[in-house]
C-alpha cells in the first residue's frame, strides 16, 4: 500500500542526486543534443534510482499560451459562425480560449491575421483559405512554425485536412431531382476557383453524365442578392431549368426570392437544392431541401483534432473527410407539367 504522504518525485529531485543544474535534468529528459553523453548517463541513472517520471504532457503545457487561431473567410456566412461555434465550444470545455480572424477572403489580411497570431503565440491555427490563396500563402503557413490544420478547403496535400465529401453531397441532390422526374438542372454559384468549389462541381458533373444528362454551371457571388440577380438574368437570355443545385444555402435562399419575384412556386414550378444546412434552411418559405455537412459538429472535430494533436504531441491527421446527408423539405418537388398557351386552355 502506497503512503499518501509520500512525495512525487521532481526534477530539482534529480538534480540534487546527479549533481547537475536543474536545467541540465530538464535538457536530458527533453532528449536534448546540448548535453554530453557521460552527462545524459548520469542523469537518467539518478531519475531510475528514485523513480523519478517524466511527465511528457505536464512539460508540453508548461509551454503552451492555451490558445487556437480560427481564421475564416466570412463571418457573415451562417455556416461558418456555425462552424466558429463548434470550435469555440469545445476548446472552452478544456480550458483554451479561440481567436478568431476574419479574411474576407483576401489573402494579404488571412496573412496579416496569421501573424498577428503569430505574435500572440498561439498553439494552432486553424484556418479555411481564402479564394486567392497561393503558394506564398501556404510557404507562409509552413514558415510559422504552428500546428496548422486547413478546414474546407485545400491548399496542397502536405498541410493536415478537415473536410467534406463535397461531391458525394452534391451526388445526393442530383439522384434526388432525377428520381423527381427532373433532367434540366443547373448547377448555380461560385467559380470553380478553390478545392472546395471544384470538388462540388465534379460531383455534379460525374453524377448529370451518369444519368445521360448535361451538366450547366452558373457562376454567382455567394451572396442572396447575386443568386437572385443570377436567376433573372438566367430567366432574361434563356428558358429556365427545372431545377437548381446551389452552391451553397445562402445561394439557394437567393435564388429563391428571385424565383418567387418571377412569379414561379418554388417546389411546384422549380425545385430548389442547397448545401450546408445552416439553421435559416428550415424555416425559408418553402423550407430548404439541403445537403446536411454539420457545421457545428465539424468544428467540434477540427478543435478535437487539434487539442489531441498538441496534448498527445503529435501530428494532426494528414487528411480526414466527413460525410453527408440529404434532408428532405419542401423546396424540391416533382418536375411540373409544361402549361398550356391560353389558346388550349
Amino acid at each position: 500500500m502506497i503512503d499518501d504522504t509520500e512525495r512525487r518525485m521532481t526534477i530539482d529531485d534529480v538534480a540534487k542526486v546527479a549533481g547537475v543544474s536543474r536545467s541540465t535534468v530538464s535538457l536530458v529528459l527533453r532528449n536534448s543534443d546540448l548535453v554530453a553523453e557521460r552527462t545524459n548517463i548520469i542523469v537518467r541513472e539518478a531519475a531510475d534510482r528514485i523513480g523519478y517520471v517524466y511527465n511528457r504532457t505536464a512539460a508540453i503545457r508548461a509551454k503552451l499560451s492555451n490558445l487556437v487561431g480560427i481564421i475564416i473567410p466570412d463571418l457573415t456566412n451562417p455556416f461558418f459562425a456555425d462552424l466558429t461555434a463548434g470550435v469555440d465550444q469545445v476548446l472552452n470545455e478544456a480550458g483554451w480560449i479561440s481567436l478568431l480572424g476574419n479574411s474576407w477572403e483576401s489573402a494579404a489580411s488571412q496573412e496579416k491575421i496569421l501573424r498577428r497570431m503569430h505574435e500572440h503565440n498561439v498553439d494552432a491555427v486553424i484556418v479555411c483559405p481564402t479564394n486567392d490563396s497561393d503558394n506564398a500563402t501556404t510557404e507562409s503557413l509552413s514558415r510559422s512554425g504552428l500546428r496548422v490544420l486547413q478546414v474546407l478547403r485545400r491548399m496542397d496535400d502536405e498541410t493536415s485536412y478537415l473536410g467534406i465529401d463535397y461531391a458525394d453531397g452534391v451526388s445526393l441532390a442530383v439522384s434526388h431531382l432525377h428520381e423527381l422526374g427532373h433532367k434540366d438542372i443547373v448547377f448555380l454559384g461560385g467559380e470553380l476557383i478553390h478545392s472546395a468549389a471544384k470538388e462540388r462541381f465534379r460531383g455534379y458533373r460525374s453524377s448529370m453524365l451518369e444519368r445521360g444528362l448535361e451538366p450547366k454551371h452558373v457562376p454567382c457571388v455567394l451572396r442572396r442578392a447575386g443568386a437572385a440577380e443570377a436567376v433573372a438574368e438566367l430567366h432574361r437570355s434563356a428558358a429556365l431549368p427545372t431545377a437548381f443545385i446551389c452552391f451553397n444555402d445562402v445561394v439557394a435562399m437567393g435564388a429563391m426570392n428571385g424565383l418567387e419575384r418571377l412569379g414561379l412556386k418554388v417546389g411546384h414550378d422549380v425545385s430548389v437544392v442547397g448545401f450546408d444546412n445552416v439553421a435559416d434552411a428550415a424555416f425559408s418559405m418553402p423550407p430548404l431541401t439541403t445537403v446536411d455537412t454539420q457545421a457545428r459538429q465539424l468544428g467540434e472535430k477540427a478543435a478535437r483534432l487539434v487539442l489531441g494533436s498538441i496534448q498527445e504531441g503529435h501530428a494532426i491527421s494528414q487528411t480526414t473527410i466527413t460525410k453527408t446527408s440529404l434532408i428532405v423539405r419542401g423546396s424540391t418537388g416533382r418536375v411540373a407539367e409544361p402549361k398550356k398557351p391560353e389558346s388550349l386552355r
